[in-house]
């Protein structure tokens, strides 16, 4: 079952919609993902996130998963009823405000091109830029951690330089080496682990974003600021 919900704010003004999805029997989506990735409405489901952790307003909570632009919510439902979880959940949205993404800053060296980026010369070709512009373009932005998912320690990172942003590929690769750099769409990434994946690959960093021997076992936060320095550049 889904609910669709456009809601009134303080001033009386239209919220736009809240989509709630059951997940199961104990879990709850509440889903703010319509149109582009929108770091605010991130903000805002990281305050949503920090008021159900912090208050007893959920009995039974067990846990809760920052997705991009949406949030999973996982409960008893032997003590919250979901349909009162899902109330809960809007009037909590109307009450919270974006919370600024504050974390690490963090650099990572990259070998660019080469057998590293085997997509580079295509991201040159539909971008008009040249190889270096390109190389150029993707360190000189500051990219924000908006969720950790898909894979363990893979980290969504948006504030790709809008001349960079390209469909994923039409055919995704079955295998794709673990510490790949990559860009899809609007956003950026390192794969945590050798596997298939669908996003362009330019580049390779030597960085370990998960290590089940480590507390965190994932080397990157929402918020953490990551920042791309050119290691090398292979022909």
């Amino acid at each position: 079952m889904t609910e669709l919900k456009t809601l009134m704010n303080g001033s009386g003004i239209a919220e736009e919609a809240v989509k709630i999805s059951h997940a199961g029997i104990d879990a709850l989506l509440i889903d703010v993902a319509y149109g582009p990735f929108c770091l605010q409405r991130q903000q805002r489901l990281l305050s949503l996130r920090a008021v159900i952790g912090s208050q007893d307003r959920f009995p039974g909570l067990k846990e809760t998963v920052l997705g991009v632009n949406n949030l999973l919510v996982v409960f008893d439902p032997f003590q919250i009823h979901p349909s009162r979880a899902r109330s809960t959940l809007l009037e909590l949205w109307m009450q919270v405000r974006p919370k600024d993404l504050i974390g690490r800053r963090i650099s990572i060296e990259v070998c660019y091109g080469g057998d590293f980026g085997l997509d580079l010369d295509y991201i040159s070709e539909v971008s008009g830029l040249s190889k270096t512009s390109v190389i150029d373009l993707h360190c000189s932005a500051n990219y924000t951690v908006a969720a950790i998912g898909s894979m363990p320690g893979f980290a969504y990172l948006v504030g790709l330089p809008k001349a960079l942003e390209v469909p994923r590929r039409q055919s995704p690769r079955t295998k794709l080496e673990k510490g790949s750099v990559i860009i899809a769409s609007e956003q950026a990434s390192i794969l945590p682990f050798t596997g298939p994946c669908g996003w362009h690959v330019i580049g390779h960093a030597e960085v370990e974003c998960f290590d089940s021997r480590k507390v965190p076992p994932v080397l990157f936060s929402p918020g953490d600021q990551i920042v791309f320095v050119p290691k090398a550049v292979l022909k």
